[in-house]
């Protein structure tokens, strides 16, 4: 029972990050911030578990594609706001969380709307954009479950 609330409390949180993370599902070309703006679907995330936790689970990091963790897009809009939608793979409820964000260099900040996140926390991550495909890296500070997570997202 313990091991079954885990996998289901993990995989919302995993699902939370690689949202946080997708929000970036991202190096820009020509450090233009703006080559952000569109419509993103996530494809896949590699979540890289803490000692802890990898030792309950039996290994250090697992990859899992949208298949595995269910549906995610996100609109960055050009006045900086965004809109997240997402969805469990054994479920049709959509959940839609919105927000602002901002990129300098390759640094991509995003920070929920208020309901989503009560502490007004940003999360910051490095990305990449090569083509239609974002690549977004970011690493959590301890005592977080997951350390780091790379997402991976496609250019609808």
């Amino acid at each position: 029972m313990a091991n079954t609330i885990f996998t289901t409390t993990h995989t919302w949180k995993s699902l939370f990050l690689t949202i946080g993370i997708f929000i970036g599902f991202s190096l820009l070309n020509a450090c233009d911030a703006q080559a952000i703006v569109g419509k993103w679907k996530g494809v896949s995330v590699k979540n890289y578990y803490s000692a802890e936790v990898a030792k309950q689970m039996g290994k250090s990091m697992e990859e899992k594609t949208a298949k595995d963790v269910g549906n995610s897009e996100i609109i960055y809009n050009a006045d900086h706001t965004f809109t997240m939608n997402i969805s469990s793979p054994k479920s049709s409820d959509i959940l839609v969380m919105k927000g602002v964000w901002g990129a300098t260099g390759d640094q991509l900040k995003l920070t929920l709307e208020p309901q989503y996140n009560p502490q007004k926390m940003t999360t910051t991550a490095t990305f990449s954009i090569h083509g239609n495909i974002m690549e977004t890296t970011a690493i959590m500070a301890p005592p977080a479950r997951i350390i780091k997570s790379v997402a991976v997202a496609t250019r609808l």
